[in-house]
């Protein structure tokens, strides 16, 4: 009996050895390009995605919108769709509460965490969560200065903690900088402010709970290298370079294998980033950056098919030429190893 019972005593610890391993979380960030509803909004410069505007931007092309990106997104994780979803260039509660109705009809049940924000054209960040990934404890928008920013409105940063069912803690960060609309340089001081607003939060954050996960997600319309990333937000491209308040970026190494998650004038690279912080890294926390899953999601289906543009996200318009595609960005995923 005593070999049944050693047998049964190591199949025990080999399952709980598994379930500790076996617990994840997917985490992703999509640029939404232009999810507008078809209502007037005022005090915001929606006129081109109304019915009357240039895109003629009606219920039908609203609803092929919702459609085609609750299909990347539920195609993202193994077909499940992420557990937490940063998003931005969303217009308002309305669309999001479309999208996750769309969501739904695949039984997979979202909950929203948005801030209407002040930036002109109505586009803000959110986040999309599966109820059952965790306990949202606290949410907040932090309002950019527009002194800093040249006088521009822009959209703010979103904040949402959760308490995961080990009793960890997660605080993520959802960003969408100023554009390069005026030129990169031009616009460059944008981003370093809003850089240094983030990283002011990301500290006061991590003196209060030196313990707590963090990750910084978003369109920062900046590339890995540039100073608002590399410098102000200390992103390394080591994870033995990270220090207590500096962040590991796992872009940098996606990008050396000649991957991204946007294409300029025929080159990849990445707009959308992770930044993660050492709590993230350290082989003793109870909630781990899982080592070399950080990618971009990218599907045949999701891209250009005409010779000029082969290979491009396929977008959901093309200058005014309707193309009933996804977004110009493709989204980019993470996992977290949940002990």
């Amino acid at each position: 009996m005593k070999i049944y019972h050693i047998i049964l005593i190591n199949l025990l610890f080999c399952f709980q050895i598994g379930a500790q391993t076996k617990n994840k979380l997917c985490v992703a960030f999509y640029n939404q390009e232009n999810l507008f509803d078809t209502i007037d909004t005022p005090n915001k410069i929606d006129e081109e995605f109304l019915p009357q505007g240039t895109y003629k931007w009606n219920t039908e092309k609203y609803q092929n919108k919702m459609v085609n990106m609750s299909k990347v997104i539920l195609a993202i994780n193994n077909g499940n769709g992420p557990d937490l979803l940063g998003m931005c260039e969303v217009e308002n509660e309305i669309v999001l509460k479309d999208l996750t109705e769309e969501l739904k009809k695949n039984k997979q049940d979202y909950g929203i965490v948005w801030f209407d924000s002040p930036d002109e054209r109505g586009i803000d960040n959110a986040l999309l969560y599966k109820k059952n990934a965790g306990k949202l404890v606290k949410s907040n928008l932090y309002i950019i200065d527009t002194a800093g920013i040249g006088g521009d409105n822009t959209r703010g940063i979103v904040m949402a903690e959760f308490m995961l069912k080990n009793n960890s803690k997660l605080v993520l960060l959802v960003n969408h900088w100023p554009s390069r609309r005026e030129g990169e340089k031009e616009s460059e001081y944008k981003r370093i402010y809003v850089a240094q607003r983030a990283k002011q939060i990301c500290d006061s954050i991590q003196k209060k709970d030196p313990n707590c996960a963090l990750i910084m997600m978003g369109d920062f319309n900046d590339y890995p290298n540039n100073e608002s990333i590399s410098k102000i937000m200390q992103a390394k491209a080591a994870t033995t370079e990270v220090g207590a308040f500096d962040f590991y970026n796992p872009m940098n190494d996606l990008l050396a294998k000649g991957m991204g998650s946007y294409k300029h004038k025929g080159e990849w690279n990445f707009l959308d980033q992770f930044l993660l912080n050492k709590t993230l890294l350290n082989s003793n926390s109870k909630i781990q950056y899982e080592v070399n899953s950080a990618s971009t999601f990218k599907e045949e289906w999701m891209l250009e098919t005409e010779e000029k543009y082969k290979g491009n996200p396929k977008r959901t318009f093309g200058g005014k030429k309707y193309l009933n595609g996804y977004s110009d960005h493709l989204p980019v995923y993470l996992y977290l190893n949940i002990k």
